[in-house]
């Protein structure tokens, strides 16, 4: 015989006065099936050449609970439920003396626990089958089996019953989840800024959100009531084509209002399935357009701004020339990187294009030497040797001489004189 199949593990309580009955259902329930007195022979003589023809014989997993009277039953129904480890079958007497019938047994067995199965066990009965139904209105959670009952129908009951008390708590925990993910959906959308509208294909409004701080009011009934006149049609067939496409849309409106100009993003997001609905999102976007537009001028006025500097820093540092071959560079004011620079790209552009052999750079106007404009002053010289042209620096007064000093630099590579004069004479002498 092939191996047996075993179902999941099922708690089965039985409830009757009679130990042999219990005894009973002990070697029904918790013994497997053996082979009839005709199989027995045929594998004696034979082996087991037919066991791939025999049907799987199925095993119930199963614990077992029993109880004489009904109210020994419904107390260990209640105490099961409470420990989290409930019955799934009832197997009840329907004659228990001294004690309640077996329907009264049921019957608050159902209240302890709405989940459980129960089977009437009885070889005759004082109630009528109308009478048993008024008073167990819940006639799809029990069955009744006739006494003496066969072996096969008291597997067959618990294994059915079992199974649909499995799918059925299964089914309620599946429903419970679903309804939480719900709640915390509606919570989601609910906490969302925007208006949201379920809309059909046709553009007629199913259900509606308002925006967060606006009025309920009247549900609008189609779109037209929620968009301008003129971005109705526009809207519309987004909505159309973002059901048969299956593809999100999205669009952006103006609206002129006694406000002023107001915009809305559209989104709309088709819901899927059999159903032609859509999604459509609403947000005013006003104040997100407004910042935008805000921060692109105030990037052009940077940008004028740059330029403008980079313009007076240009005039600020004009090549003045005094021959054919010598310029002055006369520097007026602070110094900084930037405008070391700007004046060594305009020297040195100028040295290339004039043929200039000495470029005079007069420091008159500046009002203090420090670290960083000495060391522009250093890399400008160094570039203007490399064209081929000699460096002058003039007007370095005591006070800056004394603070370069200080600082530890050397002016080496530039000739230096104290005034601009003194400069423009070396200057014009070594030329001629």
């Amino acid at each position: 015989m092939s191996k047996a199949s075993a179902l999941s593990r099922t708690r089965i309580l039985v409830v009757d006065d009679n130990a042999s009955i219990h005894s009973d259902f002990q070697r029904i329930l918790k013994a497997a099936p053996s082979r009839s007195s005709l199989e027995e022979h045929e594998a004696e003589l034979f082996g087991d050449l037919d066991a791939p023809r025999t049907l799987p014989v199925v095993e119930l997993d199963v614990e077992l609970t029993l109880a004489h009277q009904g109210e020994e039953g419904v107390e260990l129904v209640r105490q099961a439920r409470a420990l989290g480890e409930p019955y799934a079958v009832a197997f009840v007497d329907f004659r228990m003396p001294p004690g309640i019938d077996g329907v009264e047994t049921i019957q608050r067995m159902f209240r302890e626990d709405p989940d459980i199965q129960a089977v009437f066990c009885t070889a005759y009965t004082d109630l009528s089958w109308k009478e048993i139904a008024n008073r167990l209105s819940q006639l799809d959670r029990y069955l009744i089996l006739k006494k003496p009952f066969e072996p096969m129908e008291v597997r067959q009951m618990a294994a059915a019953l079992g199974a649909k008390w499995r799918i059925e708590r299964e089914r309620a925990t599946a429903h419970a989840a679903l309804l939480e993910r719900e709640v915390h959906l509606r919570a989601l959308v609910d906490a969302l800024p925007q208006g949201i509208v379920r809309v059909d294909r046709h553009g007629r409004c199913l259900e509606y959100r308002p925006p967060q701080g606006s009025c309920a009011g009247a549900v609008p009934s189609s779109l037209e009531e929620l968009v301008p006149a003129g971005d109705a049609a526009r809207v519309l067939e987004l909505v159309r084509r973002a059901i048969d496409q299956a593809v999100s849309q999205r669009t952006e409106l103006s609206v002129d209002g006694a406000e002023g100009r107001r915009h809305v993003d559209v989104r709309i997001t088709a819901l899927g399935g059999d159903r032609s609905e859509a999604i459509v999102s609403l947000s005013d976007v006003t104040e997100l357009r407004q910042r935008q537009e805000e921060e692109s001028l105030l990037r052009e006025r940077e940008i004028a701004l740059t330029a403008q500097v980079e313009a007076l820093g240009a005039l600020s540092t004009p090549i003045v020339p005094i021959s054919r071959r010598v310029v002055v560079v006369p520097l007026v004011g602070e110094f900084d990187a930037r405008r070391g620079e700007s004046m060594r790209s305009a020297l040195l552009a100028g040295i290339v294009a004039r043929g200039i052999r000495t470029a005079i750079i007069d420091v008159t106007g500046v009002p203090r030497m420090d670290e960083q404009m000495a060391t522009e002053l250093e890399r400008t010289a160094g570039a203007v040797q490399l064209l081929g042209a000699e460096p002058v620096l003039t007007g370095l007064g005591p006070q800056a001489a004394q603070q370069l000093v200080a600082l530890g630099i050397s002016l080496a590579r530039l000739r230096t004189f104290l005034t601009l004069q003194e400069g423009v004479a070396f200057a014009l002498r070594r030329r001629s």
